[in-house]
């Protein structure tokens, strides 16, 4: 009976070491980098103001990004989550003609030019938050460029093409930041 039971817990605590071995090696997978940029997307969001009269926003917050970026599977995956204010993410795949609709702009280094020239169309503080994706340039009309060196991802920000879109942007999320001009 001693036996029964001192072998019931050795199984006991073989099955909880395994399950916590298959957890730790769960939790060692690195993130994808199209994933990891996706949630600093969605993070920048939180530390962004938009005009108060944008009335293109209401309780959505339109994401636009390119058929062709890499971030546009992960972005999906932001579908419907709250962001600031209680505003729902919505995703949609860019499109030149519904520009006006979209708050937050993904654009991939053949979107640039296009995309920047419809934004020049529009008012000034139009409200739309421009990111970039591995830009091989850098754009002054961009707010936000990302992209990866020595392994990590990193971030610069373009305070003047923000104060040009009417966006406000955390001086948190400045102190983290490249800033550029």
């Amino acid at each position: 009976m001693y036996n029964a039971i001192h072998l019931g817990k050795i199984l006991w605590f073989g099955l909880c070491l395994l399950g916590g071995l298959v957890g730790l090696a769960h939790a060692t997978n690195p993130v994808e980098e199209p994933d990891l940029k996706a949630a600093y997307i969605f993070n920048f969001i939180q530390f962004i103001e938009w005009p108060d009269n944008d009335s293109a926003m209401g309780s959505e917050l339109t994401v636009c990004v390119s058929p062709f970026s890499p971030l546009k599977r992960p972005l999906t995956a932001l579908e419907g989550k709250q962001a600031a204010k209680g505003r729902t993410v919505r995703i949609r795949l860019l499109e030149m003609a519904s520009l006006r609709d979209c708050r937050v702009l993904i654009l991939q280094n053949a979107d640039v030019e296009q995309a920047l020239r419809a934004l020049r169309t529009l008012s000034q503080g139009h409200g739309v938050l421009t990111v970039s994706d591995e830009l091989t340039f850098v754009n002054p009309e961009i707010v936000i460029a990302l992209t990866q060196q020595e392994g990590r991802i990193v971030f610069g920000i373009s305070p003047d093409a923000a104060a040009k879109a009417g966006l406000t942007i955390s001086s948190r999320l400045l102190r983290l930041a490249k800033v550029y001009r």
